[in-house]
């Protein structure tokens, strides 16, 4: 897995930093897509929808940049 800190203005930054950040991002876009078709509406309990679906993105985030 690629865990190096990165250095921002002098300051080490986590790599977890970054994988949050890239699935903060998924997680915005696919919200915005599953609230016009009609998977969004299916979810009983979004804000536990939208923790669940963090999680799943950021697993796969990790993943990816552990494969690559």
């Amino acid at each position: 897995m690629w865990l190096r800190e990165m250095a921002w203005g002098g300051v080490l930054v986590s790599p977890m930093v970054m994988y949050c950040a890239i699935s903060l991002v998924l997680l915005l876009s696919l919200r915005f897509w599953l609230r016009d078709t009609r998977i969004g509406r299916v979810a009983w309990r979004e804000g536990w929808f939208d923790v669940a679906l963090f999680i799943c993105l950021l697993a796969a985030v990790m993943w990816f940049f552990s494969v690559v």
